[in-house]
């Protein structure tokens, strides 16, 4: 452990030299505005460069814990969601909370054009190319659900977005509320492998850096969601740390941000011409490869179920 704390160190001090990342600290909260803003400066650049040509702006991640170039590691979690639709072919209606751009759900509506996907988003689009597909966006706060009958969808998934959210046992509470019964709740997300008061100094660095870097308020302890998942009568089906299934692609995103570094002019440039918000996630995507080896956070999905009443 005390070797990966050493490397973070190591990290922080090399990335501190290359670009001044102080301003990372300057908000202690951010509202559903920033993240709009955060989102609307980053998703044409950091889509392109971090991002799979379809949009897909998630971790990679393969069974095999292997990165191999050009292979599509970005489309794993659709790829996962589009098995269980395969194998539960009663499932018509799907929704998507934090859907962003809609390429989750465009990639899942092409292969299963018998469903009908519906997207909800403080920010939501579509491209034009996407549009052919029955897919309904909704603009709001996921917490509210309100818009959305009483047992009406078969499946709800959240793929990297339950960590804006600092009520999570409400949206918990308001999933279990729309899904039929024996629906599913997928999620694939981060969160803090310690208690936040059990976090060392370099931890707290670690962890703050993460966070403001994503425009995240702060990561949730694991051991919650475990709670909200009980308090809102839902069955695991499935629950998977997916460490050695993500680290080998988080390190592949660490070296090429090392690699840019090297270009010392155009990096400069690069510094004066876009907004922090650009800047600043390069920060977080250089260091969860360090925060996730040193068990600082943790990447799971979980899989759950909605009981059905008896």
């Amino acid at each position: 452990m005390e070797q990966y704390k050493k490397k973070l160190i190591k990290d922080l001090i090399w990335l501190r030299s290359k670009i001044n990342f102080d301003f990372i600290y300057e908000k202690d909260t951010f509202s559903n505005d920033d993240v709009i803003r955060y989102y609307k400066k980053t998703k044409y650049l950091l889509y392109r460069l971090t991002g799979s040509k379809n949009g897909e702006m998630h971790i990679g991640i393969s069974d095999d814990g292997i990165h191999k170039k050009g292979v599509k590691y970005q489309e794993y979690h659709e790829e996962k969601l589009s098995e269980i639709l395969k194998d539960n072919l009663e499932i018509k209606n799907v929704l998507e909370l934090g859907c962003g751009q809609g390429a989750n759900m465009a990639y899942l509506a092409k292969r299963h054009p018998n469903v009908k996907f519906t997207g909800i988003d403080l920010y939501p689009g579509l491209d034009k190319k996407n549009k052919k597909h029955d897919i309904t966006l909704i603009q709001n706060d996921y917490h509210n659900l309100s818009m959305i009958e009483d047992n009406s969808i078969d499946m709800v998934y959240a793929i990297e977005t339950l960590c804006y959210s600092q009520n999570k046992n409400q949206i918990f509470k308001e999933v279990n509320r729309v899904l039929k019964p024996n629906g599913f709740f997928i999620i694939y997300d981060a969160y803090l492998n310690k208690k936040r008061t059990e976090l060392s100094e370099i931890e707290e660095i670690g962890a703050k850096l993460v966070e403001n870097g994503y425009y995240l308020n702060e990561f949730e302890y694991i051991g919650n969601i475990n709670q909200y998942i009980k308090n809102n009568d839902f069955e695991v089906v499935r629950e998977e740390n997916m460490k050695n299934k993500v680290i080998s692609h988080l390190k592949h995103y660490q070296t090429r941000i090392q690699r840019y570094f090297n270009f010392g002019a155009l990096l400069t440039l690069f510094c004066k011409i876009f907004p922090k918000e650009v800047l600043g996630n390069i920060v977080p995507v250089y260091f969860m490869a360090d925060t996730i080896e040193m068990d600082l956070s943790v990447y799971m999905n979980h899989i759950l179920k909605k009981k059905s009443k008896r």
